[in-house]
């Protein structure tokens, strides 16, 4: 009896590692059903599924992340998840750990990146503004289900953010946001620091997709005539001297 469980574990461990190490790009052609594409595909698969990578991740033909590599971790198995930590970028690096359990939400680990707003925001696929300044990123906790966020916690930093499209750099400030989750969904409440540009408001994220957000923008005294004809330009002032820009909807 003993010998023939010497045999199965032996096969077993023959088989995860022949997995392991077999070529991601060759695994990743076999999981897709070339009747129904799936709205996430990732481009220029290479590596292992141990190790490996991708060019591109895309959402409904949007790119979404870029020059993404991967590390698996084979031992959260025998704990009904799996686990792998992954690193993306060049100028602007972001870390995280990613895992799934059998029946659980998506869950991203100790997520955190730092560098250039510009960069993080190629990186990530998403339009790149007329801005310059340097993005903080650092969130011990987000778990998503079917794309859409369920739980969040940590912040996020921006810091000498400057609007670059006017004949000279507008310099904004320093901002920043923290996120935390309760009953209603996530909630995010933003502040920040030193510059021209105050910014409060908060912003929630329900279960349901929806969102509501009121941002609140008011010039301090030193801020150039520039900067109060921009803020002027999204209405009227309240009692206080906030501009609110409020937003609501559902995310798709």
């Amino acid at each position: 009896m003993k010998k023939r469980w010497v045999v199965v574990l032996a096969v077993v461990a023959f088989l995860v590692t022949l997995v392991l190490h077999a070529p991601a790009a060759l695994l990743y052609a076999w999981s897709q059903d070339p009747k129904q594409p799936s709205k996430v595909r990732l481009h220029g698969v290479h590596g292992t599924l141990a190790q490996g990578g991708f060019a591109a991740l895309s959402v409904g033909n949007r790119p979404t992340l870029r020059e993404v590599r991967w590390t698996l971790r084979p031992a959260w198995l025998a704990l009904l998840r799996i686990a792998a930590d992954f690193e993306a970028g060049d100028e602007a690096v972001l870390r995280v750990r990613v895992s799934r359990s059998v029946f659980g939400a998506l869950r991203l680990s100790g997520l955190n990146s730092a560098g250039s707003v510009k960069s993080l925001l190629q990186m990530l696929g998403q339009p790149v503004l007329p801005v310059e300044g340097q993005a903080r990123l650092d969130l011990p906790l987000l778990r998503l289900d079917q794309g859409a966020p369920i739980e969040a916690e940590g912040s996020v930093e921006i810091e000498n953010l400057t609007w670059t499209l006017a004949r000279e750099p507008l310099p904004l400030g320093s901002f920043n946001a923290a996120l935390s989750t309760d009953k209603q969904g996530i909630q995010v409440s933003f502040g920040s620091g030193p510059g021209p540009l105050e910014i409060g408001g908060s912003a929630t994220l329900g279960g349901d997709r929806s969102y509501d957000l009121d941002l609140q923008l008011r010039p301090r005294p030193e801020a150039p005539a520039q900067l109060l004809t921009l803020v002027r330009s999204l209405g009227a002032a309240d009692a206080q001297g906030w501009h609110h820009v409020r937003r609501k909807g559902t995310l798709q």
